[in-house]
């Protein structure tokens, strides 16, 4: 790029593209740069292609300035980029730095600014089990592949401000050097939008040091933050292997607040079980049951929706996301659709003849309830029922998963006496228990079948099993809705 600034003919435009995400504030940046390059005096064009294939819709902004105030003649621009034309890659999200190598728009005389924290795409949140995709690499590979990559941690650059990502890359793409813009047009790019001024600017302020410092996190690597179990499980949870402490201790939290110290000490008998049956010095088989035993322990009935719908911190959380303060008027509106199964799985089997099997019920269907929860009658409808949490245990639903999770817990033990990867691999079946309605019950109804034999087959058809129990799996990775 220095290159091209240092010739005295110029006939290319600075090239510069950006991926962002629904809410992310990538037209915003984009009119910034248009205003800031105009305000220059120099040529400059924009354009943006919308998404809708992911998250809230993921946008690609193309911008294209010509560096040379006031030229003889009208510089061509086009409107989207081309394999070795791009100058600067800004990626509001990692991905999509690695869309861009994809389509062979990043190449050695590109610079990529990226952001590092992660949007997960619809793909990876529907997946069964952990479908998230390791960011790692495609920042290697980014690396290998531009001139230079700049990660900005954009958690850790704005704590403690109202600073927005965009403004913070605003700040990053004009300490760059790449663009021939000034911080006081680009200052005034922000002033004259006269959006959340103080705090774009104060953002953009801290993209120019942070570009300028060369700024870069610590790892990219997900930290994983485990919640502590009371003091008084201290004892219990030592009696585990140390690979797994933590993720007990993670699980007895979750299930304290699910329901109570009691069901968290249902959750430690269950596991010692399958700690006494886990030989292998790995201990993998133990840790693999703790994750996926507490999670299917607190399966999310409508009391659980209803529990954390009503958090104080969430309406703080939904603050912080739309920085908006305790001053500002906030409507929130959550939308539900129970259908009968979601009714009779709250009541006792008992009583399911108090919900009426009519159309407006039956699968696929369902009953459409706008909750403003914002409101004292919305918030105290959800409160109502989470308040039902000490009768969960003479509910449908609860019977059932208890059922369930312990037809599973024979399995695993059963196949710990045989074969320590296809326990592990019968521990992951626990995926099957995901989603809601028919998707579940499929999930279960797989299970049941393939475990009606399995002590049989554990003996004679171990091989052939290990392959139908990986396939299973592989198959829940790949179709997370097959019902």
């Amino acid at each position: 790029m220095n290159e091209i600034k240092n010739t005295s003919v110029i006939d290319r435009p600075i090239c510069l593209l950006l991926g962002a995400l629904g809410g992310q504030g990538g037209g915003v940046l984009i009119e910034w740069l248009v205003d800031a390059a105009k305000r220059a005096g120099y040529p400059a064009q924009a354009t943006s292609t919308p998404g809708v294939a992911q998250r809230t819709g993921a946008t690609t902004y193309y911008f294209e300035l010509f560096p040379e105030k006031n030229p003889a003649g009208t510089p061509i621009f086009t409107f989207f980029p081309a394999s070795g034309d791009l100058d600067l890659m800004i990626a509001m999200e990692p991905t999509e730095a690695g869309r861009a190598i994809e389509r062979g728009f990043v190449t050695d005389c590109t610079t990529v600014i990226t952001a590092t924290e992660r949007v997960y795409s619809t793909a990876e949140k529907v997946s069964a089990g952990d479908g998230r995709i390791d960011v790692e690499p495609i920042l290697e590979a980014i690396e290998k592949a531009s001139k230079e990559l700049v990660q900005l941690d954009m958690a850790a650059l704005s704590a403690g401000t109202a600073a927005r990502g965009n403004a913070i890359a605003f700040g990053a793409i004009v300490s760059s050097g790449i663009l021939p813009l000034t911080a006081e047009d680009c200052r005034a790019s922000i002033t004259s939008k006269g959006v959340a001024v103080e705090s774009n600017l104060a953002g953009f302020e801290i993209g120019m040091t942070a570009n300028a410092t060369d700024a870069q996190p610590n790892s990219q690597k997900d930290e994983l933050i485990f919640n502590a179990a009371p003091e008084k499980f201290a004892s219990k949870i030592s009696d585990f292997p140390s690979s797994a402490q933590e993720i007990i201790g993670h699980g007895i939290a979750r299930l304290i607040d699910y329901q109570n110290e009691a069901y968290a000490e249902f959750y430690l008998e269950r596991l010692k079980s399958v700690a006494e049956a886990d030989t292998d010095k790995s201990k993998k088989l133990t840790s693999e049951v703790a994750r996926h035993l507490a999670r299917w322990m607190s399966f999310e009935d409508v009391i659980r929706v209803a529990q954390l719908k009503t958090r104080p911190e969430r309406l703080s959380r939904i603050r912080g996301e739309l920085s908006v303060d305790d001053t500002t008027p906030l409507k929130v509106t959550d939308y539900f659709k129970p259908g009968r199964d979601e009714f009779l799985g709250a009541l006792p089997k008992g009583l399911g003849w108090l919900v009426p099997n009519i159309e407006k019920l039956k699968l696929g269907n369902g009953l459409a309830l706008h909750l403003p929860t914002g409101s004292a009658f919305g918030y105290a409808m959800l409160k109502f029922m989470a308040a039902l949490k000490p009768l969960r245990s003479k509910s449908a639903q609860y019977i059932e998963e208890q059922a369930a999770i312990e037809q599973w817990l024979a399995a695993v033990i059963k196949a710990a006496a045989t074969n320590n990867y296809l326990a592990c691999q019968t521990a992951n079946l626990a995926i099957l228990a995901r989603g809601y309605g028919q998707v579940r019950k499929t999930g279960f109804s797989k299970m049941a079948t393939l475990f009606s034999d399995w002590a049989e087959r554990l003996t004679n058809d171990h091989a052939g099993l290990a392959a139908e129990v990986d396939q299973m799996i592989l198959l829940a990775h790949a179709n997370p809705e097959e019902t």
